[in-house]
């Protein structure tokens, strides 16, 4: 653990929960993998079409609705649905279609194991703070098992702008009743979660681990500590 600025009297703790609490690099490439394989065994329409072309339908619904960039959920939808028209099914016939294979590939995204000693800690530190998570994300905190940590949970979309916006950090701060400068939030990346946060008043753990698969992009502002293993909170409780 290293200190960059003086920690403040903390009263709650919020995490983000992909990259910071488990590898989630290797879970997304499988559940793509996956869905790709599902798609050309029941459309094989699809079996000719690269990658390129679910890219490319991607970033015409991003040119669309560029709201759709706050919102996973509802941008793969809607680059499903887009593609499977496309390759030649009624608007109806996609939107049915683009959902059946969502949900295929959510039970995929959701088919993660928390390490035992992360809910461990998770459960540790809910027994003296608060905590809430707080995610860009679609992970299902009920399908991974650790709900029961978590006093509430905020998603972007559906109303939420991404991290690094503030929206669910002033949120959260208003949801347990204190201050920004209260809220310790523990995430990843370094955009999302420490510039966010930061710019929301919050202080930060950056947790940087080297066994995770994704690469951390610089930092911009110096969070007030750095972690290599979420474990190692375990100090505060």
């Amino acid at each position: 653990m290293r200190f960059y600025r003086r920690l403040r009297p903390f009263k709650a703790l919020s995490f983000d929960l992909d990259d910071t609490l488990y590898d989630n690099h290797p879970v997304i490439t499988r559940a793509e993998q996956a869905l790709k394989q599902h798609l050309q065994t029941l459309l094989p329409q699809t079996e000719q079409v690269s990658g390129n072309f679910w890219w490319q339908q991607r970033r015409s619904c991003l040119h669309l609705n560029p709201a759709l960039s706050h919102d996973v959920t509802a941008l793969r939808l809607a680059t499903l649905t887009l593609g499977l028209k496309k390759l030649g099914f009624s608007e109806a016939g996609a939107k049915q279609k683009a959902e059946q294979a969502f949900e295929f590939f959510l039970r995929h995204r959701n088919n993660l194991t928390v390490a035992p000693e992360v809910v461990r800690l998770l459960e540790q530190l809910a027994n003296k703070f608060p905590l809430v998570a707080i995610s860009n994300g679609n992970v299902s905190v009920d399908d991974i098992g650790i709900r029961h940590c978590f006093q509430q949970t905020y998603f972007a979309g559906s109303g939420n702008l991404q991290k690094p916006e503030g929206d669910m950090f002033l949120q959260a701060c208003r949801f347990l009743n204190i201050e920004t400068s209260q809220l310790l939030h523990v995430g990843d990346c370094t955009h999302a979660d420490i510039y966010g946060a930061m710019q929301s008043g919050c202080q930060t753990a950056w947790v940087n681990n080297p066994s995770f698969a994704i690469k951390k992009k610089p930092l911009t502002i110096l969070p007030t500590l750095h972690l290599e293993k979420v474990e190692q909170l375990s100090q505060f409780i």
